[in-house]
Order: C-alpha cells, then sequence, then structure tokens
C-alpha cells in the first residue's frame, strides 16, 4: 500500500519539487496523499490487467529469491522423485496449449524456421 510519503519521495526525487513531507503546512503533500490514495485503487485493479498466470510465476519467483536455497533444492528433488522433470513438465505445457487452442478453434502456429 503506498503512502502520501512514498509519492512525495517519487516526486522529490524527480525533481519537481522539494522539501520535507508535511502534509500539513504543504498543499503539494496533500495532493501527494491523494495520488497514493488513487494509484492504491489502480493497483488493486492489477490483477484484471495482468493475466493470472503471470502473477503467480510472479510469485514463484519472488518465493524462489527469498527462499533458502536449500529449500528450493529440496522442493525441486521432492518434484523430481515424483517424476516431475524439465523435459516432461514443457511437453505437458504444449499439450495443454494445444489442447486449448483446439478447444478455441485456433490453430497453433510454428514460430521456428524450417
Amino acid at each position: 500500500m503506498l503512502t502520501g510519503k512514498d509519492v512525495w519521495d517519487a516526486i522529490v526525487k524527480l525533481g519537481l519539487r522539494s522539501g520535507p513531507y508535511d502534509p500539513r503546512t504543504n498543499p503539494s503533500c496533500r495532493n501527494a496523499e491523494n495520488i497514493a490514495r488513487l494509484l492504491d485503487e489502480v493497483l488493486t485493479k492489477r490483477e484484471s490487467w495482468l493475466p493470472r498466470l503471470v502473477e503467480t510465476e510472479d510469485a514463484i519467483r519472488a518465493w524462489e529469491a527469498n527462499t533458502p536455497r536449500e529449500y528450493v533444492l529440496r522442493l525441486y528433488k521432492f518434484l523430481n522423485t515424483m517424476g516431475y522433470t524439465v523435459i516432461g513438465i514443457d511437453a505437458a505445457i504444449e499439450r495443454e496449449v494445444r489442447k486449448r487452442a483446439a478447444s478455441m478453434g485456433d490453430v497453433p502456429t510454428r514460430s521456428t524456421r524450417p
């Protein structure tokens, strides 16, 4: 959640305004509060702009980046013992894409050279 202070700091970094953040005496700081509120509204609508798959992949990347490497490797080991391999996963993704395209009436196109 953005605050007026966050927006004010960005405005100052851009060189559009200067001075301390004091919304009681500075009308520009009060405007920063309003901008923060409006930006929060826009950001809550993000899910409708961004496919759920991308959000999920971003969350997985964030989890991987913030998790000790040992735990990530243990998850990978577990998935491997359950039969998940990179090649198998890629093949399954391609099969699902083809199934979805066929059900939608689309013909999958190849982007590789002959």
